[in-house]
């Protein structure tokens, strides 16, 4: 039996309206954090062992390990999952996987696979360094505000964020309760934005990442999944 699917807004236009100017909030926040504070350096030295000159943490199991290798390693198998049951034909499922859920379903992995290399292409073109290398903290290379001139200072290739990618995607999840359950979308998405700020926090205890440079990466996914709630629509069966 064949179902109707209809189109309607993921959110309300006034809903949209004020998470856009969320967003336009926390950019400015992020800008103001890491070049009129000193936020980025102060966390920085919080984790840095200046008798040792040494980040303590660097290669710590529970960070090294646990929070950077084995959770990237299951949030990759989570999208390959997600990716598979996406793919799945419809004749083998039948009513089990809607074309509503597949359609919800393609659009969190386009959102994931879209950041990830976003990021990664940025880091490549960014001359911002990790505090490791940064001399302050042991390193060769020179340290500056993150949305500062970083002209003349040797490439660091640090920013954004790469491995807050990793799991700031699953905020992507929150396309499955709308529009029929916003609540529950917004939960959804701010566990991922934790999901993806606790993974950032797991590196810059190694030395790997600033603070801004963590928080840039999430407000690059809340960029690509506002652009989705805005420019396109939600199919209903």
């Amino acid at each position: 039996m064949n179902t109707q699917t209809i189109t309607q807004p993921w959110l309300p236009e006034p809903t949209l309206a004020m998470l856009w100017k969320a967003w336009l909030l926390s950019a400015m926040v992020i800008v103001w954090l890491a070049n009129g504070t000193s936020i980025d350096l102060y966390l920085a030295d919080q984790h840095f062992d200046f008798a040792q000159q040494a980040f303590s943490q660097k290669h710590a199991f529970f960070y090294e390990t646990i929070m950077h290798e084995y959770a990237k390693h299951l949030l990759t198998l989570l999208w390959l999952t997600l990716l598979l049951i996406s793919s799945v034909p419809e004749r083998w499922v039948g009513k089990r996987l809607t074309a509503s859920m597949r359609y919800k379903l393609r659009w969190i992995l386009f959102l994931a696979l879209l950041n990830a290399l976003l990021v990664s292409g940025l880091k490549h073109q960014m001359p911002h360094a990790c505090p490791w290398d940064v001399v302050r903290y042991g390193g060769e290379l020179q340290w500056a505000p993150t949305f500062s001139s970083h002209a003349g200072i040797e490439e660091g290739h640090c920013f954004p964020a790469g491995h807050t990618t990793s799991g700031v995607w699953l905020s992507a999840l929150c396309l499955l309760w709308l529009p029929h359950a916003p609540r529950k979308a917004l939960l959804v998405a701010l566990s991922g934005l934790a999901v993806g700020l606790m993974l950032g926090w797991a590196q810059q205890v190694r030395g790997a990442h600033f603070l801004s440079h963590t928080l840039t990466s999430l407000w690059l996914m809340c960029s690509w999944l506002l652009l989705v709630l805005t420019y396109t629509k939600s199919r209903i069966e």
